[in-house]
């Protein structure tokens, strides 16, 4: 196997393992409070994670960096502060509160419905063609969903369906800003910028808008917390093995592969989480769960798998 594959199968691998190591931290932030607060909040998960992405894309890129943002028009600098706002700080905010509340499998699941929501906004606002089998796919998606919510095991008390409630409003808050993204990141493409603008840029802004929320919703001391080593060294590790690295063998995996591998490889990262939250985290795995992933992957995956009609 070379080197092309191995770093194929090392995105899947860091992009499943995502959600599973962030409730890692959230646990082990709650099992460890100081002075009653989970010292690894969303504000220092991101702040520390999204300034390494940004400084890594801006020093690859500082080059063109200066140029890029010289001819950049007006509407590439209205593109960029949309898709900050979108991707660097609403969907991930939303993905970290919906974990809070969720388990990883039940989390993933959700996540799962990005797919046709980023195809709908893209049709309706970009006018794009649905991509094949579409409707299929997504029945297949709302079916495994809906199979797992009905065949789960009998219900919770009030606090805690609250709390799944809770959660499920914010992963689909996090799932309608990452189908919004996509479609700004589609103008975006427009304009030929580099990665340093392109992403680097949002990231920046994201961490900076994550250090004054942090700033205002716990006070200074917040900050202090990163200087005890276990705090900023499992952030400092989150960040640079899944945030970063997911993002730098994504880049790697699209220059070596074709659009369609990358997609049905990317499909299998749901397998991973689910079986890492089960390995790692000890959460359940019933017969209805492995039915409601099979179907959702299966949803996933389809439009890849299947050749076009008239494809020879």
């Amino acid at each position: 196997m070379d080197a092309t594959w191995l770093g194929l199968i090392a995105y899947v691998v860091i992009t499943g393992l995502r959600s599973t190591v962030l409730k890692g931290l959230q646990i082990h932030g709650a099992a460890n409070p100081i002075g009653g607060d989970n010292p690894i909040s969303f504000c220092n998960v991101f702040l520390i994670s999204q300034l390494m992405v940004a400084l890594a894309l801006i020093s690859l890129d500082r080059s063109r960096l200066r140029p890029d943002l010289q001819r950049m028009n007006p509407d590439a600098r209205h593109w960029i502060v949309l898709d900050s706002f979108l991707g660097c700080f609403l969907a991930p905010m939303a993905f970290f509160l919906a974990l809070e509340h969720l388990s990883v499998i039940n989390q993933t699941l959700l996540f799962s419905l990005t797919l046709p929501a980023s195809a709908l906004v893209a049709r309706c606002w970009l006018r794009e063609r649905l991509p094949k089998f579409f409707w299929w796919s997504s029945a297949l998606i709302a079916a495994g969903l809906l199979l797992g919510k009905w065949l789960a095991p009998a219900a919770m008390g009030g606090d805690q369906a609250m709390g799944q409630l809770i959660g499920v409003a914010w992963a689909l808050l996090s799932v309608s800003a990452a189908a919004v993204r996509s479609s700004v990141r589609r103008k975006l493409l427009a304009y030929t910028l580099c990665r340093g603008v392109a992403s680097g840029i949002p990231n920046l802004a994201g961490a900076v808008v994550f250090a004054l929320i942090a700033l205002q919703q716990y006070g200074p001391e917040h900050f202090f917390y990163l200087s005890l080593w276990w705090v900023l060294g499992v952030i400092v590790v989150y960040g640079l093995t899944i945030c970063l690295g997911a993002e730098v063998f994504r880049l790697f995996a699209q220059r070596h592969f074709q659009v369609a591998q990358v997609g049905l490889a990317g499909s299998a990262a749901l397998v991973i989480t689910v079986l890492s939250a089960a390995l790692l985290l000890q959460e359940p795995i019933a017969p209805a769960t492995v039915l409601s992933l099979l179907l959702v992957l299966a949803g996933v995956s389809l439009r890849f798998v299947l050749p076009e009609r008239g494809a020879s």
